[in-house]
């Protein structure tokens, strides 16, 4: 037997009845040798019951394979199958490889409160938040959350509305174990915490389980040299340490290699706002797409979203909005945080006087809103109150947003 029969076009099988969705291949008298096997189900008749039971699975990806074993009716389900896996002969199975129909999602989405109160109060306690901005994720879904209201990051386990604060201790203040409104957060590989400390013109690095951080840039303090940076909203972190910098009072994005005291500006001009391509006005939320050697800049006066090559940074491409401030689909108004998806490279605006998250797929001159409705506020789960952080988990799965005017971070399932 070999691999070229998951290609073949729809064969219907007589002793198959294909309640959910049909084959687009199979392998006669075949096992599949990957020990990848996401479940087992038993089946009462026919192979057809396995396939029903995949396609209403939570399984992500959009092919799968499953074994059918005749002899104890099982069958053996595969999320990750590729086209260089060994298929091996056993009299006792049919290897049958699917499609999963389209997606039937429906817009906006519905939002879930996983921090916060869902009634948009804000407060101190463990269980409330005050004006969230920033968020991070570990790869268990835990989530870090900067809070600009009470000046502290909160870490909440997923399934849980209690956190643990682990930046920010005695309030807003610029002592080592402080914060004043911070803004965007990043996780390092180590776990190790990096804070845009918004007010005090600085980043500081929590290492893990620290109580007290580190500067980590702006040690001289709030300014437009090649040493310091005014208030900033948004940051990013390579995997060689670097950071990247966005200067909102200067109009420029800086980038800082790890230790140095020096930084270098990659976009914009010091100083002067303007929406030419080589120009910023108030630069917010910042997206690197490390592969592609690529940095997204929400250009919040510029009301669009930019994209730098970072290895010829003289020039960005205006990749959604850039038509003036507004509501309409191929606009925006304010954007402050932008998220990239490593699957589809599609682009998750957070639209804040829109009250909206936008998608906007690669080369499109429009965005789709998914979350929130335009021009409204409300605490319900259809509605969102000047949005502004926006993030996915590992798999691509949920987006999170801080929905800041609410209080409250909302999660919302994508597949």
């Amino acid at each position: 037997m070999t691999q070229e029969f998951c290609y073949l076009t729809l064969i219907i099988m007589s002793y198959v009845h294909l309640v959910c969705a049909s084959p687009i291949g199979y392998i006669y008298n075949a096992s599949y040798s990957s020990t990848s096997i996401d479940t087992f189900i038993k089946y009462n008749q026919t192979c057809s019951e396995c396939i029903c039971n995949a396609f209403y699975s939570q399984m992500i990806p959009k092919y799968l394979s499953f074994n059918c074993y005749t002899s104890n009716k099982t069958c053996a389900l595969f999320a990750n199958y590729s086209a260089t896996s060994t298929i091996q002969i056993n009299l006792d199975s049919t290897f049958i490889f699917l499609q999963k129909p389209p997606s039937q999602v429906t817009y906006p989405l519905i939002g879930v409160t996983v921090a916060g109160y869902s009634n948009g109060t804000s407060g101190t306690s463990l269980d409330a938040l005050n004006a969230p901005w920033g968020l991070a994720i570990y790869m268990n879904n835990t989530l870090y959350i900067s809070e600009c209201g009470n000046s502290r990051v909160m870490k909440i386990h997923e399934g849980s509305l209690n956190g643990t604060i682990v930046a920010g201790f005695g309030g807003s203040g610029n002592g080592n174990s402080q914060l004043g409104c911070p803004a965007e957060l990043k996780l390092d590989n180590y776990s190790n915490l990096y804070v845009d400390d918004n007010s005090h013109c600085r980043v500081m690095l929590w290492r893990i389980n620290a109580s007290t951080g580190i500067t980590a840039v702006g040690v001289d303090g709030c300014g437009n040299t090649n040493r310091t940076i005014g208030t900033s909203a948004g940051f990013a972190l390579d995997s060689h340490g670097n950071l990247y910098i966005s200067d909102m009072d200067y109009h420029r994005v800086m980038k800082w290699p790890p230790n140095s005291t020096v930084g270098i500006v990659i976009a914009g001009q010091t100083g002067v706002p303007g929406d030419t391509n080589k120009l910023l006005n108030t630069p917010y939320g910042l997206y690197l797409d490390e592969k592609n050697s690529y940095l997204y800049i929400a250009d919040m006066g510029n009301n669009r979203i930019q994209r730098y090559n970072l290895n010829m940074t003289a020039n960005g491409t205006t990749v959604a909005g850039g038509y003036g401030a507004g509501s309409n689909s191929s606009q925006l108004n304010g954007p402050h945080g932008v998220y990239v998806s490593k699957k589809t490279g599609d682009i998750y605006i957070a639209d804040r006087a829109n009250n909206r998250i936008q998608r906007w797929s690669q080369g499109a001159s429009n965005a789709v809103t998914i979350a929130g409705i335009t021009g409204m506020t409300g605490t319900n789960s259809t509605l969102l109150n000047s949005p502004v952080g926006v993030i996915m988990n590992m798999n691509e799965t949920f987006l999170y947003v801080s929905d800041r005017g609410n209080n409250r971070v909302q999660r919302y399932q994508l597949t």
